[in-house]
């Protein structure tokens, strides 16, 4: 069986979605849900209580800590990792992982595929992740041993992609992250500021991953300017001219209706 470890922040709404789901179609397929909640003011809690999770709070937080905290606290070998915003899908998704997971130990993780491009990457590797730093692991929804865990936590001061570092870990250290031939939907809508928070956390990670050194002032300014004048001016003339297309269409259209 398998422990479920979401973490959560401030997501009542999408929170309430996704235990609906897990409560009603997959209730069989697991042992517990997990709640690591970083101190939410909306009624997350509540919505967790309904649904009978375990509740865990977590003030100093990181990725890598609350997914520490969650696999810590479960009961099972096998901890299925979902964001509030992802949600399993198929019947078969924790029957087909499980049934995979028991043949072997050296499976450190899993990932779930989640595009074509995955999908390509996983046919062409036999379902074996190759390059854990770029493929590895995405802990929004994902499976980790438990017992191969505790030899190998996950970083708790990486400010994102503690989840592909873990993956090359591991990797280095003779396991293996897999690709599973099941999905998931996500279904997170970012504001403006959330999704420049984003690109800044993974930015941050990925130069301290790959020891990369910081663009130069006068690099950044020129690519500032380069975007301005004319990537954005590019772009612009051909949503010009996809406009003009459209229009051309709808007289098109009304043309046809007229007959």
């Amino acid at each position: 069986m398998i422990s479920i470890v979401i973490r959560n922040r401030n997501e009542g709404v999408a929170l309430e979605k996704i235990l609906s789901i897990l409560t009603s179609v997959y209730s069989n397929d697991y042992n517990e849900i997990i709640i690591i909640d970083n101190n939410s003011i909306d009624n997350s809690i509540d919505i967790a209580k309904k649904f009978n999770c375990k509740i865990f709070n977590i003030d100093n937080f990181s990725y890598g800590r609350a997914t520490n905290l969650g696999i810590e606290m479960s009961s099972s070998k096998y901890v299925l990792l979902l964001s509030s915003h992802s949600i399993p899908v198929g019947n078969s998704f924790f029957k087909n992982t499980i049934s995979v997971l028991k043949n072997s130990n050296k499976i450190a993780g899993v990932r779930f595929i989640n595009s074509i491009e995955n999908y390509n990457r996983a046919v062409q590797n036999n379902f074996v992740i190759k390059e854990p730093l770029k493929y590895g692991l995405m802990t929004g929804c994902a499976i980790v041993n438990k017992e191969i865990w505790l030899d190998y936590k996950f970083n708790e001061e990486l400010v994102f992609s503690e989840d592909k570092e873990w993956s090359q870990r591991v990797y280095d250290n003779g396991y293996e992250i897999i690709d599973m031939n099941e999905t998931f939907f996500y279904f997170i809508k970012r504001d403006e500021k959330s999704s420049l928070r984003r690109i800044k956390n993974e930015s941050i990670a990925k130069n301290l991953m790959y020891d990369m050194k910081p663009q130069s002032v006068t690099s950044l300014i020129c690519s500032f300017f380069l975007k301005i004048l004319i990537t954005n001016n590019i772009n612009y003339l051909k949503n010009l001219r996809y406009d003009f297309l459209l229009l051309n269409i709808k007289f098109e259209i009304n043309k046809a209706s007229k007959k």
